[in-house]
């Protein structure tokens, strides 16, 4: 670790403790200067880039390279691809694979961006409520969409009443009404704050940590600390991969919840 990092390792920003990232290194030392404020602005777009770039630069070079006999990039590929077809497939029926790539897209950019996260010197773009807010925004417009083609503009109120079905379903339809008005804004406000706030916390942490253990070997003036946050890199990585998970799973139980009846029935039926 470089002294400049040592000394900025855990400085306050945004009222919390944060790990400093290169980003910021050059943005403190250009400032004051239009490149610094540059950099400050657009810290989050430079991250969410970055992990777009890794995302395309792997998958370019799986899709130019495949084989009959898979190398491990092309296996892990297809196994990450098939896992994640077979939860879409598990909670909507065979249909569901028409979602796959929307939720497959979803889990590998959050889990790239978790992982990007833990690399020294970078950061991760779920970290970031703005970030991390027109995600969930973009989740909860699909889904709207999917409820008024696949259901049509009737079916779609209908939907939001509740699906009422008998007298007393349309009796309490204009008291469903609203509460599911009121739960579909609620869906994209829960998917947000449960990502961000889970890796934030787990970005304090760690900074915290950080900062204990270079404050441990500060009156020695050494150019590194104790790593305490060593071990919860771990629990970091594996709160990453879970968080990842939950975000997709609830985002492909949000479109199953929207589609007709019929197209997600039928397979819960089978399995039984």
């Amino acid at each position: 670790m470089i002294h400049p990092t040592v000394e900025a390792a855990a400085h306050e920003a945004q009222g919390h403790p944060e790990i400093i990232n290169w980003v910021q290194l050059i943005a403190k030392a250009a400032a004051p200067s239009p490149l610094s404020d540059f950099l400050f602005q657009w810290e989050k777009v430079i991250y969410s880039s970055i992990v777009i770039l890794l995302i395309t630069m792997l998958s370019l070079t799986v899709s130019r390279g495949i084989r009959l006999i898979p190398g491990r990039l092309q296996a892990f590929f297809e196994i990450l691809i098939s896992g994640l077809d077979d939860i879409v497939q598990g909670v909507m029926g065979p249909r569901g694979r028409a979602y796959t790539p929307f939720v497959g897209t979803l889990f590998i950019y959050i889990f790239v961006s978790n992982l990007l996260g833990l690399v020294p010197m970078q950061n991760s773009t779920m970290a970031f409520l703005s970030t991390v807010a027109p995600i969930s925004v973009c989740v909860f417009l699909y889904v709207q969409w999917i409820g008024l083609t696949k259901n049509g503009p009737l079916g779609y109120l209908h939907h939001l009443c509740g699906s009422p079905r008998d007298i007393f379903g349309w009796l309490v339809a204009p008291l469903m009404f609203p509460l599911h008005i009121m739960g579909e804004f609620i869906k994209p406000l829960s998917l947000s704050f449960r990502l961000y706030g889970n890796i934030m916390a787990g970005h304090i942490l760690l900074a915290v940590f950080m900062g204990m253990g270079i404050a441990m070997l500060k009156p020695l003036h050494l150019p590194f600390g104790v790593p305490l946050h060593f071990p919860f890199l771990f629990l970091e990585l594996l709160v990453g991969v879970i968080q990842a998970f939950v975000f997709t799973l609830l985002s492909t139980i949000y479109i199953a919840m929207m589609l007709p009846h019929e197209d997600h029935a039928e397979p819960q039926h089978a399995q039984h």
